[in-house]
């Protein structure tokens, strides 16, 4: 028989010096029999593991697999982790070849490090299921949970339930103390939430001002007037601010699920709308629901009716706005121009994306509302004769994947005389797992029409690097949150820095959005982002106020 060693060192490397080659080649390498023993390794590989050569000789190399690993290594390329000799656990990636010319079916194994880009992963997990400012869990991961406690009450006949949380008043404490007095009630409120509750209780972070808790296993001394009563006194504990004593109140609603409860969404919408009738009561701090909330709870936001029909006849009519802000390079080169929409309400006066969009989202008014922000885009970018300055507009994912987008959109760009290359699409990331089979079609389309495309808020939605490079997107957009604490709060520097390395690795450009200052740019940059928008270079503004910077295409970089 040939020596196996020698064949394959022969066979694979082709050179004369073949031994000096695998020796020094820096990929960890080896050579195994067909039970697995290894027969050579090279420096690479044992310096990788921890281990010196001669101890990897004659042992079998799946028995440096985790528990969850375990098995020989085959044919093909496979993920698996190795036990380092110190004890931690290593990921990497398998590439194993057979050699049949050996006679004992042995391989030819190559292992790549692949713990950096886990860790990559994990962060962005991390990041996508959690509130960036209190650590909580956000509303994807609550809902996965609460769904889960549903299926499982169904099945032990257990009781769950959920409240609904809306603190009171607090935009008067962002205006009277500032945005960062702010954060630090709703970190104090998070806080007294959290330790009001069980262990097994879910406390999540909803959105502003709101929190969600799920509650399962309720017996009879866990009545829901009593879980109100507890949280109550959990959020009022007084946060101190600029020297004095801050008591926040809130408003809470209850819903236990029942027979009439078909999913987790629904009972939140209960929850919501009892909690809406006792920010109402002059008095109550909480109100459990009933039966007339269930009944109501078909209707997505019955207490949005009226805010709805407005947005309606202000689409009809012609009446939202559009301001745009500066996306530059570092040195204030500008390149694009975001396009933000504003709806002057006649008695609520201007109202924010944040104001109206989420109540937008999921309804029949979603479809007119993109088409009337895309049109407006489009015609405002053709004005400027530059196709080099992008315009970019946000577009909910599951209207992007209705058939028929792109061909909305290549007729858009003839109508408005607009290359397509003036063009950017922002979908947030959240929001693309749920937007139907239909989106990877229309995404090949648009790419095909030579629209770019972005995915917004990028860590919030648990996108893998895998699942990334399958996507035909040209810009990853990291969330404003975490841009926030980049330099203070170590776990907002590592989701930062992590996206940066996930753009990187497929391919795609970075692009920082919520940055203020010159430490952030700096930071940013040294990372590898390539492109800014936030205050520091720009906020949003009507377009005849940036006719100065479109036309020398430059912004003055400072704060602002």
């Amino acid at each position: 028989m040939v020596d196996l060693t020698e064949a394959v060192l022969r066979m694979t490397l082709a050179e004369p010096d073949y031994r000096a080659v695998f020796e020094r080649n820096p990929v960890g390498m080896a050579v195994l029999n067909g039970a697995g023993t290894v027969l050579t390794v090279n420096r690479a590989l044992a310096q990788f593991l921890g281990k010196a050569p001669a101890d990897l000789l004659g042992t079998a190399l799946h028995d440096l697999a985790t528990v969850d690993d375990v098995g020989r290594f085959r044919s093909g390329v496979s993920e698996r982790r190795l036990r380092h000799d110190r004890g931690q656990d290593l990921w990497v990636v398998v590439s194993a070849v057979e050699l049949p010319e050996s006679g004992d079916r042995g391989l030819l194994v190559c292992i790549d490090d692949a713990t950096g880009q886990r860790n990559t992963e994990r962060v962005l997990l991390h990041a996508a299921l959690h509130d960036s400012l209190t650590n909580l869990p956000n509303r994807r991961l609550l809902t996965d949970r609460l769904d889960t406690a549903l299926a499982r009450s169904q099945r032990s006949n257990t009781t769950v339930a959920v409240l609904f949380i809306d603190l009171d008043r607090f935009k008067d404490v962002n205006d009277t103390f500032g945005h960062d007095a702010g954060d630090e009630v709703l970190i104090s409120v998070a806080s007294g939430i959290h330790a009001a509750m069980r262990s097994c209780d879910t406390v999540a972070r909803w959105g502003g001002d709101e929190f969600v808790v799920v509650c399962e296993d309720l017996g009879a001394d866990d009545a829901v007037e009593r879980l109100a009563e507890r949280l109550l006194a959990g959020i009022e504990r007084p946060v101190r601010i600029d020297g004095r004593n801050v008591t926040i109140t809130a408003s809470i609603g209850v819903a236990v699920a029942g027979p009439h409860v078909e999913s987790g969404d629904q009972l939140i919408r209960i929850a919501d709308l009892a909690m809406y009738r006792a920010k109402h009561r002059p008095g109550t701090a909480y109100v459990v629901a009933d039966g007339e909330d269930a009944t109501h709870a078909s209707d997505p936001s019955p207490h949005d009716g009226g805010l709805l029909a407005d947005l309606r006849h202000a689409i009809q009519a012609d009446l939202l706005q559009l301001h745009y802000q500066p996306v530059v390079r570092s040195d204030g080169e500008l390149i694009g121009l975001e396009a933000l929409v504003r709806w002057p309400h006649p008695r609520l006066g201007m109202l924010m994306p944040s104001d109206f969009l989420p109540r937008v989202a999921g309804t029949d008014l979603a479809r007119p509302l993109s088409d009337w922000v895309l049109r407006a885009a489009m015609r405002d970018a053709a004005s400027w004769h530059d196709p080099r300055l992008r315009v970019s507009v946000n577009v909910w994912a599951a209207e992007v994947a209705r058939p028929g987008f792109a061909d909305t959109v290549a007729m858009l760009l003839t109508w408005a005389g607009l290359q397509s290359r003036g063009l950017y699409l922002e979908m947030h990331e959240f929001d693309l797992a749920e937007a139907g089979p239909g989106l990877a079609d229309e995404l090949d389309k648009l790419r095909r029409l030579g629209v770019g495309l972005a995915i917004d808020d990028f860590g919030t939605g648990g996108t893998s690097l895998a699942g990334l490079r399958r996507l035909p997107v040209d810009t990853l957009k990291v969330d404003r949150s975490f841009v926030a604490g980049c330099l203070t709060d170590p776990d907002d520097n590592a989701v930062v820095a992590a996206v940066a390395t996930a753009a990187r690795a497929a391919g795609r450009h970075a692009l920082a959005s919520g940055v203020e200052t010159v430490e952030q740019l700096r930071m940013l940059t040294g990372l590898g982002y390539e492109s800014f928008q936030g205050y520091l270079s720009g906020a949003p503004a009507p377009l005849i106020d940036l006719r100065d910077a479109i036309a020398h295409r430059r912004v003055a970089m400072g704060p602002s």
